[in-house]
Parts: C-alpha cells; sequence; structure tokens
C-alpha cells in the first residue's frame, strides 16, 4: 500500500515539478513577446528615454565587426606567428570572409526584416545574440583546427545572421521612440555601434596578448660580411624553408620561418630580432580570443535584448497629447503612415538612387575598416617605423571607431537640422580624401628615401604627411558612420515611418553589396600590385649569388621562384634586402589603385544623391487605400505590379 501511495505521490511532485517548469518556460518565451515588449498607449513621453540603453547594449556589442582588421594579421599568420608561413591563409583567403558575413547581413536583414517586426525587438535580438556568439566561437575553432571553411561557417554564416538581426531591431525601435526626431533617435542607436568599435581594438589586442605565445627562436640568418654563428636555411620544392645539413645553429631538416626586421617591427611581444624561428612552436592567441570574445558579447547582446521596450501604435511624444490622454477610438496617428514596402521597391526611382548612394559611399569605408591595421602598416610602418609600432597602428584602429561613434551620432543629429538630403551631399567631400591619399604615401616614401641616404632616421619630417592621412581617414570614416545612422530617418522622410524598418532592411543590401566590393575589391587589387612590385625587385636584383644563398634557387629559375612566392618565402621585405641601395620600397604603394577605384564610387554616390526628389507619401498611402477600397477582390495588387499600375505616372 504504501508503495502504491508512494508512486503516486512521486507522480504527483513530478507533475507538480513539470507543471512548474512548464509555467517559467511559457513565462521566458513571453517575456521575449512583442506583446510584453509594447508598453501602454499612455506611457509617458518623458520616459521614452529608457528605451535607450538596452538597444545601446545590444550594438555594443556588435560594434567590433567593424575592426575586423585587427584578426587578419594574426589569421594570416596563425602558424608562422612571425610572419606567412607557407600554408598560412594569405590576405585574399581571410578578408572575404568579412564580405561573406556582410552578405549573409544583407540576406538577413531582406529576408527577414519583416520578421523581426513582426515578433518584437526582444526575440529577434536574443535570436540574433545566440548566432553571434556562436558563430564567433566557431570562427576560433576554425582558427585553431586551421579549417578555413568553419571559419567562413562561423563568421560568415552564423555570424551574419546575428549581426543582422542585432543590427536592425534596435535601429527600428528606437526610430519608433522618437518619430518627432528622427535623426536624433538613429544616431543615439547607431553611436553605440560605433563605440563597440572603438573599444573593440583594445579589448582584441589585450585578450590576443594574453593567450599569446612567442615561437623558438633559433638563431639570425647567415650573413658573408659577418663571423657569427648563423642558421644556414635551404628551400625545399613546395616552397618552404628548413634548417640546412651545414648549419652551425638548430637541427638539421627542422621546418623554420625567416622573419625579417619588417616583420619583427609588425609582430608585438618579440624581443629575439630577425632571423630563423621553429615553425608549430609559438601561437598568435588569435584563436583563444575569438572564444572569448564570442562569449562576452553573447552575454552582452543577451542581457541589452531582454530589456527592449516598443511604444504603443498609439503612443505620441506630443506634449499637448500626454496631457490630454490618448483617445481610445484613435487607431493611427501622424507618426504611423508610410508607403508600402513593395511599393517601394517596384515603383519609385528614389529607392534606387538611394540605395546606390548608399552602396558607393560604403565601399570605400569598408574597404579601410576591414583593412585598417594591415594598411596603416603597410603604408606608413616603413617610411616612419619609430612613429608607427605596434601599440600606433592599435591606437589607429580605436581611433578610427570613436571617429564611427561620433560620426554616427553628429550626422545624423545635425541631419535634422541640415536635412538628409544635405548632409549625404556633406560626405561628397571624401572624394577628394581618399583620391588623393596616395599622394601623400609617395610624398611620405621620396621624403624617407632620402633621410635614409643621408643617414637620417626617418621620423618629424614625415609627420605632417602622416597627420594629414591620420586625420582625413577619421573624417571619411565619420562620413561612413554618418550614412548609416542618417539612411533611417532618410527612409522614414522620404516614404513614411510605417513600413520604414522592413524598407530599411532591403536597402542594406547595398551595404552587404559594397562590403563585398570594399574588401574583396581592396583584397584583389592589393595581391595585383604586390606581384607586379615583387617582379619588378626581382630585375633590379644584381648580386645573384645572395639571391640563390637566401632561396635556394638561381635568378634564372623562374618555376622555381615562381612557386617560393606561391609559398610566401620570396617577399617584398626578403627581396629589399638583395637589391641596391637607393631603391624606393613600394609597399606604401599597393594601395594606390584602391584609393582611386574607392573615389570614383563615391563620386557615383554623390550623383545619385542629387537626384532625389521628395515624395508626398501621404497623398499615394491614400490614393493607395482608395484604390485597394474600391477593388476589394485584390485584382489590384497593393504597391504596384499589375498592368493599370505599370501605366500610372510615376510619382517623382
Amino acid at each position: 500500500s504504501r508503495c502504491r501511495f508512494g508512486g503516486l505521490s512521486s507522480t504527483l511532485i513530478g507533475n507538480k515539478a513539470a507543471l512548474s517548469f512548464s509555467k517559467c518556460r511559457r513565462a521566458s518565451i513571453s517575456s521575449l513577446s512583442k506583446e510584453a515588449t509594447t508598453q501602454p498607449a499612455d506611457f509617458p513621453p518623458s520616459y521614452r528615454w529608457l528605451a535607450v540603453p538596452p538597444a545601446n547594449m545590444v550594438h555594443l556589442s556588435i560594434g567590433g565587426v567593424y575592426v575586423y582588421s585587427m584578426w587578419t594579421p594574426a589569421m594570416t599568420h596563425a602558424l608562422g606567428v612571425v610572419a606567412s608561413a607557407p600554408l598560412d591563409w594569405s590576405h585574399a583567403q581571410v578578408l572575404p570572409v568579412f564580405s561573406c558575413a556582410a552578405i549573409s547581413l544583407g540576406l538577413t536583414t531582406h529576408f527577414l526584416g519583416s520578421w523581426v517586426e513582426q515578433v518584437g525587438p526582444r526575440l529577434s535580438a536574443a535570436v540574433g545574440s545566440v548566432f553571434w556568439s556562436v558563430g564567433l566561437m566557431t570562427t576560433g575553432l576554425g582558427v585553431h583546427l586551421h579549417q578555413l571553411p568553419l571559419v567562413y561557417l562561423g563568421y560568415s554564416a552564423l555570424g551574419g545572421i546575428g549581426w543582422g538581426l542585432m543590427y536592425l531591431a534596435p535601429v527600428t525601435t528606437v526610430m519608433k521612440w522618437f518619430p518627432d526626431r528622427k535623426g536624433l533617435a538613429t544616431g543615439i542607436a547607431l553611436s553605440a555601434f560605433g563605440m563597440g568599435a572603438a573599444v573593440a581594438p583594445a579589448i582584441i589586442h589585450t585578450i590576443m596578448d594574453f593567450f599569446a605565445v612567442a615561437p623558438e627562436f633559433i638563431g639570425p640568418l647567415s650573413n658573408p660580411s659577418s663571423s657569427t654563428a648563423a642558421v644556414q636555411v635551404t628551400s625545399l620544392l613546395d616552397g618552404s624553408q628548413v634548417v640546412a645539413d651545414t648549419s652551425p645553429l638548430g637541427t638539421p631538416g627542422e621546418a623554420v620561418i625567416v622573419a625579417t626586421e619588417g616583420d619583427i617591427a609588425k609582430a608585438h611581444g618579440i624581443a629575439t630580432g630577425p632571423g630563423a624561428y621553429a615553425l608549430g612552436t609559438g601561437d598568435t592567441g588569435c584563436a583563444k580570443a575569438w572564444g572569448a570574445i564570442g562569449v562576452l558579447y553573447g552575454a552582452l547582446g543577451l542581457l541589452g535584448s531582454r530589456f527592449m521596450i516598443l511604444p504603443h501604435s498609439q503612443w505620441t511624444p506630443d506634449k499637448k497629447q500626454e496631457q490630454a490622454g490618448i483617445d481610445s477610438n484613435a487607431t493611427t496617428n501622424k507618426y504611423d503612415i508610410g508607403l508600402p514596402t513593395s511599393y517601394v521597391t517596384s515603383s519609385t526611382t528614389q529607392y534606387p538612387l538611394l540605395w546606390m548612394s548608399v552602396f558607393g559611399n560604403a565601399t570605400g569605408g569598408l574597404a579601410l575598416l576591414s583593412s585598417s591595421k594591415l594598411m596603416i602598416t603597410d603604408i606608413w610602418a616603413g617610411v616612419a617605423p619609430s612613429i608607427v609600432t605596434t601599440s600606433f597602428t592599435t591606437g589607429y584602429v580605436l581611433t578610427l571607431g570613436i571617429g564611427m561613434a561620433a560620426g554616427r551620432f553628429g550626422w545624423s543629429t545635425l541631419s535634422d537640422y541640415l536635412g538628409r538630403q544635405n548632409t549625404y551631399a556633406i560626405f561628397g567631400l571624401g572624394i577628394p580624401i581618399v583620391g588623393l591619399a596616395p599622394y601623400l604615401t609617395h610624398a611620405a616614401a621620396t621624403i624617407s628615401l632620402s633621410d635614409t641616404a643621408a643617414g637620417v632616421v626617418p621620423g618629424d619630417d614625415i609627420l605632417p604627411l602622416l597627420t594629414t592621412f591620420y586625420a582625413g581617414s577619421v573624417l571619411a570614416i565619420t562620413f561612413y558612420g554618418g550614412i548609416f545612422s542618417t539612411l533611417p530617418a532618410y527612409i522614414a522622410d522620404l516614404f513614411g515611418q510605417k513600413h520604414a524598418g522592413a524598407i530599411h532592411g532591403k536597402l542594406l543590401t547595398a551595404w552587404a553589396c559594397s562590403a563585398i566590393a570594399g574588401p574583396m575589391g581592396l583584397a584583389y587589387l592589393r595581391s595585383h600590385s604586390i606581384s607586379k612590385s615583387i617582379d619588378e625587385l626581382l630585375g633590379k636584383v644584381e648580386n645573384a649569388n645572395a639571391f640563390e644563398q637566401a632561396f635556394g634557387c638561381s635568378l634564372g629559375d623562374t618555376e622555381a621562384i615562381e612557386r617560393l612566392i606561391d609559398a610566401k618565402t620570396i617577399s617584398i621585405g626578403r627581396l629589399m634586402e638583395l637589391v641596391p641601395d637607393g631603391t624606393v620600397d613600394p609597399t606604401p604603394f599597393i594601395y594606390d589603385s584602391t584609393c582611386y577605384a574607392a573615389a570614383g564610387l563615391m563620386a557615383m554616390s554623390f550623383l545619385s544623391n542629387l537626384a532625389i526628389r521628395p515624395l508626398n507619401y501621404a497623398k499615394l498611402v491614400k490614393d493607395i487605400n482608395t484604390s485597394n477600397a474600391s477593388d476589394p477582390k485584390g485584382t489590384k495588387v497593393q504597391g504596384g505590379g499589375n498592368e493599370e499600375r505599370r501605366r500610372r505616372r510615376r510619382p517623382w
């Protein structure tokens, strides 16, 4: 009897526990629902600022996506640590990771923009946080295993989906709370995105340094002019190098990576100097840092998403309405109208013109952001080595993040007074900044060469040129930040507030395309310029014996040279040690073609913005509603697409 009642008691206890768990689960899910997120219609307008901190937390956790350049040096040195090993990934292989993440973002915002509006910001941001966190940790696993497809799966696919959801939800939410100050609203929301980019370099640098391990130093390379014992290396058929059998230092046959003075200057925490290092004995700390960042950003995003709030559809920020109360019979307000998304994308010319305005302007900014640390190092570390150190380059990336945050808040706020189109026109000042950048690098290289010939360390006389480049690039990045913080308000001004979130999601495909054209275009043009520079330097090498001793092949063996170039054994830095004194290092010039191409695209965007004309969207909405009311069977498709709409005069 006791067994029977005992079993019943256990069953009852188990059922109660299951019921309790079910209630908790429903409560957890309901707390993320749109109904739980929506505040009452009489919510005090003065309390709308409570919507800002949670939205900013979500954006803060994804701002680090803009400092992808902090990861690329370590990812391309994952095996060699101090320099690229033959099996290390090239920049042309890792830069598209960022571009593919942008494709995922564009597809996410395009297809799930309406879903974000439907389920509300809490659930969409929470789902995005999970995708973002898992994506970053998967990227770290891919770097650890040295599996590039896993990196693409983590950062590009999973991370891109999370990025898109976490970007869209806070923007549309905050803008709904500030319909009377749309520029200020988007500036508030997206400034946190920029601040995330500002603080991320220091966080990433600190975490990677914590996990980094210096490789084993075998010794300096042999030099005919020195009697000191040194390492002798020989090249294998695959282009890699090992310790030679006759070497007085090192174990014969041991795989090595050769680092030049330039490589050591770019590395952090390596005090042993140029020479041969044992391959596979160090760690950049990159893989573990990816995992740690994934946990940190995921937790921050989930915390922010839990407390996001939405205004009621009848809520307005009007002071009179706050005092008199909300009319219970009202079904809409002046801030809750707008053209249907399908109509905007298919029946207006303003949409493609605005798309082109975003695409061209964003391409140049993304080319710089995706490779900023690499670019500042390539261009200026050689001509001003005493100034452009590892700490300087990290500070440069951090300053760009601050500039982007300032631009996101400043330009969007100013657009409330200047107008959206006028603000976009000001961004055209980036054209001469980008187009004239090669002039600064060529002038600096000339000064550096003359200083070196005179026995003077380049520095003070190059500082004005470096300062101009630095300030110009930061100003250009403020324009980039302003493009996206002003865009939601620009959309609302042109097409109305009601469907601005969904239209914004579709317009972000322009950003996705620019994220492909910018980083991948830079990678292609940079690789082409490097190949051309190596060919020119090979023609200037005069000491054939020194070349053969360094690389294990003759200058006439083109097949072996191509193999060594592919294995990254022959590089601009190592060839500069063999060419005659007075030869100009071409490294600062490998971005010239990128700057010219970006300036051309920005000019195209400038003209597209000037061609945009305003729409009387309130009248168009009334006409569309009247047309739909007179056609209850739906033979006329809302938003255009049938024969009658094709014959209708376009509204520009």
